[in-house]
């Protein structure tokens, strides 16, 4: 069996078969879902074009990406997004801990305020964009255009997209949401797989590492969350490639939904369940204790 044959038993749909039973109800939980909050928009159609993190597509994974293809002049609103964002940089690690700085204040446009689900990047940008399955598709959308290959990363049980960014000849862990990365006892920047393996460093960062993190959150909640949570060990991680160019992929499908300001009985029920699923799953794999 090659590489690829074994990559695509791990991948899509089939990648729940793959799964403990508990694992499997996180995963067909958040399928409803996200199915009844987004219809048929590009959140929900990405979660088929994802790769399960495990032994076996380790190397597949963390191989080095295609170079990015953005079709320069075709997005202007977003190409002054990431001038005005970037200006300053001088590397491609640094231009993307800028773009993930830019991400992470949008919220402040609104004061948090989430007027309805999906849209298009430059829609993201206009309303100040704050939850994480949007400003994953973001993050990765400006990186595009920055020349920087990106991913996004559901950490599926813990109910939270961040991303992974290749610079520098490595791939690294970011999470535009909440303005997180972090460094290894050298001062390398990490990636999800090598936080896994040693989820302690969560607890052992600079100050400035820290001091970048949003504000909505103090440094010591989002470490408990992480370490507890989205990059424990025992965390179900998917990871999704997405590109502007992806767009016709997805059919153009950016429309508008209801958000959770406007209540939908059968969509909450939904969300309750998953929860409950992803609950039960987090208690069968907890973190080391501290």
């Amino acid at each position: 069996m090659t590489i690829d044959e074994r990559i695509k038993e791990y991948s899509g749909m089939e990648l729940q078969n793959k799964l403990s039973p508990e694992g499997r109800a996180v995963f067909t939980t958040n399928l409803k879902y996200m199915r009844l909050a987004f219809g048929e928009n590009v959140e929900y159609e990405r979660l088929f074009h994802q790769t399960l993190l495990a032994p076996e597509t380790e190397e597949y994974l963390y191989r080095a990406p295609a170079p990015t293809s953005y079709a320069w002049g075709s997005r202007p609103v977003l190409e002054a997004a990431v001038a005005a964002a970037t200006g300053g940089a001088k590397t491609d690690t640094e231009r993307a801990i800028a773009l993930m700085c830019y991400i992470r204040d949008l919220k402040d446009k609104v004061g948090g305020i989430d007027y309805f689900y999906g849209g298009t990047e430059e829609e993201l940008i206009k309303k100040g964009e704050r939850f994480c399955e949007r400003v994953a598709r973001l993050m990765c959308g400006l990186c595009d255009i920055a020349g920087i290959p990106a991913r996004v990363v559901f950490h599926l049980s813990g109910g939270h997209l961040t991303t992974e960014v290749y610079t520098d000849g490595k791939w690294r862990y970011i999470d535009p949401r909440f303005g997180l990365f972090y460094l290894d006892e050298t001062g390398e920047h990490m990636s999800v797989l090598e936080i896994m393996r040693n989820p302690k460093v969560i607890f052992n960062q600079p100050q400035w590492v820290y001091d970048l993190g949003s504000k909505e959150y103090t440094p010591e909640f989002m470490a408990k969350e992480n370490y507890e949570k989205y990059l424990r060990p025992g965390e179900i991680q998917l990871f999704g490639d997405y590109r502007l160019a992806d767009a016709e992929r997805y059919g153009y499908h950016y429309e508008w939904m209801p958000s959770a300001r406007y209540p939908s009985p059968e969509r909450d029920a939904a969300h309750r369940e998953y929860v409950t699923a992803l609950t039960a799953y987090i208690a069968l794999t907890p973190a080391e204790k501290l």
